[in-house]
């Protein structure tokens, strides 16, 4: 399945027999000097990493990253999510392993557990800002 994830045409998914995301994302990025890798091992999990060069006329804008994040968190609580934001030497980093061992059993689409995983992310990525249009996203 890898080794055919960046194909369009190809899905693990049971509603449709098309899957966009992934291609997608990586057409993004290739097409403005980014980068698009993927790394995957049964049982152990995935790693997709893309790059973009920030300054590249064809790079399109990155939308809203908290709420896109947040809805990945609250959409799949069974998956660990890391979410990197670099840019040049500054970092922002999430983590939703230690909000959920810290929560045990409470669920995180909670209004307050919502709220504070939004302004985690929303603060966390506007504190990383880009000094001039050279910088490389990751």
């Amino acid at each position: 399945m890898i080794a055919r994830i960046t194909d369009p045409f190809v899905t693990s998914r049971t509603t449709r027999k098309v899957g966009l995301g992934i291609p997608l994302l990586k057409a993004a990025a290739e097409a403005c000097n980014g980068h698009f890798s993927i790394q995957s091992q049964p049982g152990v999990g995935t790693r997709v990493q893309v790059t973009f060069q920030r300054s590249h006329i064809d790079r399109m804008p990155l939308g809203d990253l908290a709420s896109t994040m947040l809805t990945l968190v609250i959409g799949s609580p069974e998956v660990h999510w890391v979410f990197r934001y670099i840019v040049d030497e500054e970092e922002f980093v999430f983590d939703d392993e230690p909000i959920k061992k810290e929560l045990q059993d409470i669920p995180l689409c909670e209004p307050i557990i919502l709220n504070y995983i939004r302004d985690f992310l929303t603060e966390g990525i506007q504190r990383i800002k880009p000094k001039n249009d050279s910088f490389i996203l990751r």
